[in-house]
């Protein structure tokens, strides 16, 4: 895989790269570790992609695409990996919540990062369910614009309007 260049376009860009943005970007932001990195960033990908949280990252382009998620963010969105990637990243809420959703984004955007985030969400199947406690912060690195991330290791289902019972 080609290295991690600020400059490079969107066709150079890595999942390398990306991983290396967002582990790079929480530290420089809140001032920790995401988790202990080990220095070599393979490994570290390997070991953010099984990390007992949920981890996504949208680009910084006008309705921004997932351009990274993990094992546990698949699983939540009950969706495979390439499918997430890719993804409008506002189709992750419900349509009446978007508009929370991208407030809480510009504030995050605007300070650099969000800590305690609580949030609905929607998965590919239809069924909902509450982010609690989430962590948001801006990616520096990323093609043409920053980008942002989360992290969560807490959510709740939440109950299903029942369809044509009356």
């Amino acid at each position: 895989m080609a290295s991690h260049d600020e400059d490079a376009s969107p066709q150079e860009w890595t999942d390398l790269g990306i991983v290396r943005a967002i582990l790079d970007s929480h530290r420089e932001r809140l001032g920790v570790e995401l988790f202990e990195r080990t220095g070599d960033t393979e490994h570290d990908a390997q070991l953010l992609r099984k990390l007992d949280a949920v981890v996504l990252s949208h680009d910084g382009g006008q309705d921004p695409v997932f351009v990274y998620a993990n094992d546990a963010a698949a699983e939540l969105w009950r969706l495979p990996i390439d499918a997430l990637v890719g993804m409008p990243s506002r189709l992750s809420a419900p349509p009446e919540r978007r508009g929370e959703r991208a407030s809480m984004l510009a504030d995050a955007a605007s300070a650099g990062f969000l800590v305690g985030y609580t949030g609905e969400r929607i998965a590919a199947d239809g069924s909902r369910f509450m982010i609690e406690d989430a962590t948001l912060w801006t990616v520096d690195g990323f093609p043409d614009r920053p980008g942002q991330a989360v992290v969560f290791r807490t959510w709740r289902p939440l109950a299903q309007p029942l369809i044509g019972v009356r």
